[in-house]
């Protein structure tokens, strides 16, 4: 028998299942600055994929990232910007609709390098930039920059056609105390790339014990309020990524919601996001998507690929073959409150978690909770046939509705996010109102 059948005979086996009929999913209003970043972590290996657009003049794009180490040239890379409209559509919360019938035993679906300045920058009194590497990847020029102190690393990246504020000062002072280096890119004036065009995104690799992401530095060009989206990949059994230092929110989900009148899923969804992160006055946080190797309940848009996750780093095993967990989490914060960089971790658990709202149909009342209400007494029920097979698959299966449905990987494309809140950026995108698309 081959190694990768066997492997996947191995494999736990998921819970029955009953996936109901895919409806809608969410399409992000234009609401607040945003980014997206893919982030692979296997053993102390982090790798970061994170997804650029410039609204305006290229030339006054820029992105400066605090990275553990230098960087060589085959550790950073572009990749194609559709692999994140996959990640998006695959984890994006949806709206499903079942019946009685799809409880049913017999109806349940089976489980050049001229143009960059290698010089340093000279104070008054030392040199305190160093050019450590300069590359061209894609439409990018790169370098990998270290510094003794933040005055003279501001004036080498504005000198050098970086918008950083003076304010960063004190920012990038603590991150050279770190022991940090700095990973800067800007388009290449011959790259052919104009106005308003996607950008490839830029990934890198490293090696280091802390898992985090820097997100204080993208503050620094903040309009206000912005939210990320992480696309967490770890080996299957490190399982969810979860975030150590800011606080956790839940969305009631898995349940019925009821439209107020037109209301649109997004809507809907915008307005849990709305009212779960203005508890807390702080930034916060939500696992909107958690499961493992590419199985969803119903799929909404294309599955990722193996191929999608071996192109935002996901390195597989020889036996095992892609045996990985998804997560996707949401955080939304401002300069105020993004007072620490986020520390991430790896929890071990297998909680399946998907941002699913069914459509009310009064017979599943006493199967399903009403959304923000919880369970109905004395609610409808299915005919007696099918309510006790109901019973039987929601005793089996555990409180949640519809875990263990699988779906395949597959190809595909859609849709363009924007850059808002990782990276400290140019002065075109600091200057235009973000939006986010779907």
């Amino acid at each position: 028998m081959p190694v990768l059948v066997l492997a996947s005979l191995l494999l736990p086996s998921p819970a029955a299942a009953f996936c109901g009929t895919y409806v809608s999913s969410y399409e992000e209003a234009p609401t607040n600055a945003a980014s997206e970043v893919a982030i692979v972590r296997q053993g102390n290996r982090t790798t970061l994929t994170v997804a650029n657009d410039v609204q305006g003049e290229t030339s006054d794009f820029a992105m400066v990232i605090p990275v553990p180490e230098v960087l060589a040239e085959d550790q950073i890379h572009v990749v194609d910007p559709t692999v994140f409209d996959r990640l998006r559509d695959y984890s994006n919360p949806r709206e499903v609709s079942y019946t009685c019938e799809d409880f049913a035993r017999d109806d349940r679906d089976d489980l050049d390098n001229d143009s960059l300045d290698s010089g340093t920058a000279d104070t008054a009194e030392d040199v305190t930039v160093e050019v450590e590497a300069q590359y061209i990847v894609g439409e990018y020029e790169v370098v990998i920059l270290s510094a003794t102190e933040s005055t003279g690393l501001v004036t080498w990246l504005q000198d050098n056609g970086y918008y950083v504020p003076e304010t960063s000062a004190d920012l990038l002072g603590e991150y050279i105390e770190g022991g940090a280096f700095f990973f800067a890119a800007r388009v290449r004036p011959d790259a052919g790339i104009e106005s308003g065009q996607m950008l490839s995104p830029l990934q890198f690799s490293y090696t280091s014990e802390p898992f985090g992401l820097p997100v204080r530095i993208g503050t620094l060009n903040s309009p206000g309020e912005q939210d990320l989206r992480i696309y967490a990949i770890t080996d299957y059994e490190q399982g969810a990524v979860g975030i150590s230092n800011y606080d956790r929110v839940d969305i009631d989900h898995d349940c019925m919601w009821q439209p107020e009148g037109e209301e649109t899923l997004t809507a809907y969804y915008d307005r849990q996001l709305d009212d779960a992160f203005g508890n807390i006055a702080g930034a916060e946080w939500v696992t909107e998507y958690a499961w493992g190797n590419g199985n969803c309940d119903p799929c909404t848009g294309v599955i990722p690929s193996d191929d999608d996750v071996y192109s935002v780093g996901y390195q597989p095993d020889y036996h095992m073959g892609m045996y990985y967990w998804f997560t996707r989490i949401r955080m939304r914060y401002s300069p105020d409150t993004a007072h620490q960089d986020l520390v991430l971790y790896e929890t071990r658990t297998h909680e399946q978690t998907q941002m699913r709202f069914i459509q009310y149909e009064r017979e599943l009342e006493q199967y399903f909770p009403i959304c923000n209400v919880g369970t109905v007494e004395n609610g409808g029920t299915c005919d007696d046939d099918t309510a006790g097979d109901l019973e039987d698959e929601l005793d089996g299966a555990g409180a949640t509705a519809g875990v263990g449905c699988g779906c395949t990987s597959a190809e595909g494309a859609a849709a363009t996010p924007v850059l808002g809140g990782l990276l400290l950026v140019g002065a075109a995108l600091r200057r235009r109102r973000a939006v986010v698309t779907r």
